[in-house]
């Protein structure tokens, strides 16, 4: 089937603030450029993103899914099947792809399935899932993406087929991401957030989320400061964990030292104003957009090693990784990019690469063939 004809019917959980989500969204717009023709559902009406869908590039909707399993909003969903007629279902993660394959079957509309998994080790609830409910649906699908190799490797080894599997690598709009920003500019920001243009200011770019493991990195940042670096930290989101931070902050005595910027729609300013990033996850972070985000604007990152890291971060090139919980291996990487001159220097080989291997354009391209196929 020629590209230029085929229709895409996307399905994802929500668009809430999510790295699946924006994935999500990437796709939804930009398919629409390589001649695809879209529409996008969202289950549970959690729509943080939704002003990130362009009009222009099809129907977006939502099945207003309730908890737990829910038969009225899978007719609804299959309703949507059927009145779109997708040549391709593309389902993003467990959920979508279980509903995505019973609407297909209720409405008995016949069309591929191709599932984006975005996901690595899962908490105990959901791993059980996956067993027993989840991975059939897996291995019934035409194809299924993973956005590491890490990934695809940790899933194939637990049973999903092997002749289904493809990665390809998640991407962003590297001129989108590039670090614009004047001197003055980060200075007024700094100044305004507390901090002063000789500081060493290093930040994490994530929901304050249990996994995300903040508190691992405000330790660090007392470490630092034990050991007389002027170090100090830049919490850029929000999330249900933010009063436990902040007594985490209090309790190191950093009050003046950490700053929570709350949730932000636009973080690059924020990101520009960090001589560094660090993302300090505990549970795997698969492939991290946030990650790429960073190195596109210039900042080496220390990244724990898990996941797809070792993907993205080449160890002493463009940034530093650490066993996961480590926080005196964490503390030593930061070290060793308060050095001003090693720290620009690893900022231009972040943006090199994440320019030259995860630009939007190579994913989309990649994501285009295979849809098309």
């Amino acid at each position: 089937m020629s590209a230029s004809v085929t229709t895409l019917g996307f399905i994802v959980n929500s668009l809430r603030f999510g790295g699946a989500e924006k994935h999500t969204l990437q796709l939804f717009n930009g398919l629409v450029t390589r001649g695809f023709k879209t529409a996008l559902a969202y289950l549970k009406r959690d729509e943080h993103l939704l002003h990130e869908a362009d009009p222009a590039s099809g129907p977006v909707w939502c099945a207003d899914f309730g908890k737990g399993w829910d038969l009225a909003g899978l007719r609804r969903l299959a309703d949507w099947v059927k009145g779109n007629k997708p040549d391709v279902l593309v389902c993003v993660n467990t959920y979508p792809l279980f509903y995505g394959h019973l609407a297909r079957w209720l409405c008995g509309h016949r069309c591929r399935v191709v599932a984006v998994f975005h996901s690595t080790e899962l908490p105990a609830r959901e791993d059980r899932q996956m067993r027993w409910v989840y991975r059939p649906f897996f291995n019934r699908s035409d194809r299924i993406v993973y956005v590491s190799a890490a990934q695809r490797a940790y899933w194939e080894g637990r049973g999903l087929r092997h002749d289904r599997g493809v990665v390809i690598h998640n991407g962003i709009e590297t001129e989108r991401f590039r670090d614009g920003y004047t001197a003055q500019e980060k200075a007024i920001l700094r100044e305004r957030l507390g901090f002063a243009t000789g500081d060493f200011v290093i930040g994490i770019c994530a929901a304050l989320r249990p996994e995300k493991k903040h508190e691992d990195l405000i330790e660090a940042i007392a470490r630092l400061k034990a050991e007389g670096l002027p170090a100090r930290c830049l919490i850029i989101g929000d999330g249900p964990r933010r009063s436990a931070i902040g007594a985490a902050i209090a309790h190191h005595g950093l009050d003046r030292d950490v700053a929570i910027t709350g949730f932000q729609a636009d973080v690059r300013p924020y990101v520009a104003a960090c001589d560094c990033m660090a993302i300090v996850s505990h549970q795997v972070e698969t492939f991290s957009i946030a990650a790429l985000e960073a190195m596109a604007m210039g900042k080496p990152l220390v990244m724990s090693a898990i996941g797809g890291a070792a993907e993205q971060v080449r160890d002493g090139e463009n940034g530093y990784l650490f066993p996961a919980g480590d926080v005196g291996a964490l503390t030593a990487a930061l070290h060793k990019l308060a050095d001003r001159r090693h720290c620009a220097e690893l900022g231009v080989r972040a943006r090199a690469i994440v320019a030259r291997d995860f630009g939007l354009d190579r994913m989309l391209d990649r994501y285009a063939r295979l849809l098309g196929e």
